[in-house]
């Protein structure tokens, strides 16, 4: 299909390390997950490429509304809603995407870590429960699906804070580092050295989530597990590298992940029947890394 040729594309361009653990997916997963994550992207460069910020809350909100009526918008949202139908998912999570998405069109200046965890179950927790379809998971995995999908936003963040901070957006709580997006741009040594504590915390605060993630991977047929103990594990190496080779240089560009490092990691998975080398450190209840999003998780993430 054509759609999943463009979806494959966009994955490969925008997503490599997804990519890549794409390859050990079976070609009907892989090409769901392909098309949930260009839906994704499109909505994420709605936000991040306009000039016109009012015209991208206009274009999100119109996107909102039609995932809300079942109408299709245009080809982007007609392949949605195909997949959606497909996958039997609730229309809640999408939206969720949206209104978390939203956020990043104006200034961003969270205050708390609760505004954090908030913002990336929105961006991120409801993506990991959009694949639980796709992966074939078992619904007692979907807190983990959340949990794993929230590490890896705080792994992004972390690795994006000085680009993000061009952007006139802080994702750093403010109880934790109380300096701005023009203070982190300006990068006196002083500011350097509360964000490289504050990105300490991030870091910390997503092995959290990871280590419960990796807890739900039991949940998932091996097929789908050994592909996403890959991803997971490439994308928590960018905080790894970010700490233990750049020292924290958050203002260095971005950090990278190259492809040894990916097969070395992939082989390390496959090798352990698709564990990660660290899945058995302990974590925080789930009761306790929910607190802060219980009023935004669905009942359940299939539509009635």
């Amino acid at each position: 299909m054509q759609n999943e040729e463009v979806a494959l594309a966009t994955l490969a361009k925008h997503g490599k390390s997804f990519r890549f653990a794409g390859y050990f997916l079976p070609e009907e997963r892989l090409n769901q997950a392909a098309r949930l994550y260009a839906f994704c992207r499109w909505v994420d460069d709605i936000a991040d490429e306009s000039s016109d910020k009012q015209f991208a809350k206009t274009e999100l909100e119109a996107i909102q509304r039609a995932i809300e009526t079942d109408t299709e918008l245009c080809a982007n949202t007609a392949d949605f809603l195909s997949l959606q139908r497909e996958l039997g998912f609730s229309s809640t999570l999408p939206i969720q995407l949206i209104e978390g998405v939203k956020q990043d069109l104006y200034t961003v200046d969270f205050k708390t870590q609760d505004d954090l965890i908030r913002y990336a179950y929105r961006v991120a927790g409801v993506v990991g429960l959009m694949m639980c379809p796709i992966l074939g998971a078992e619904e007692k995995g979907l807190p983990y699906a959340t949990n794993l999908g929230i590490g890896m936003q705080l792994t992004n963040i972390a690795r994006d804070v000085f680009e993000d901070a061009q952007m006139g957006r802080r994702y750093i709580p403010h109880s934790w580092c109380d300096v701005s997006a023009e203070d982190i741009v300006e990068n006196s040594a002083t500011t350097q050295q509360k964000v490289i504590g504050a990105t300490k915390q991030l870091l910390a605060l997503s092995e959290c989530y990871y280590n419960s993630g990796w807890q739900g991977l039991r949940y998932l047929p091996k097929n789908s597990r050994n592909a996403i103990a890959i991803a997971a594990s490439v994308y928590r190496e960018i905080g790894i590298k970010l700490a233990a080779r750049h020292n924290y240089a958050y203002w260095e560009g971005r950090t990278r992940v190259g492809l040894p490092k990916k097969v070395l990691i992939a082989s390390s998975v496959m090798v352990r029947g698709g564990s990660p080398e660290f899945a058995e450190k302990r974590a925080p209840s789930i009761d306790v890394l929910h607190a802060s999003i219980t009023d935004l998780q669905p009942a359940s993430i299939i539509n009635d």
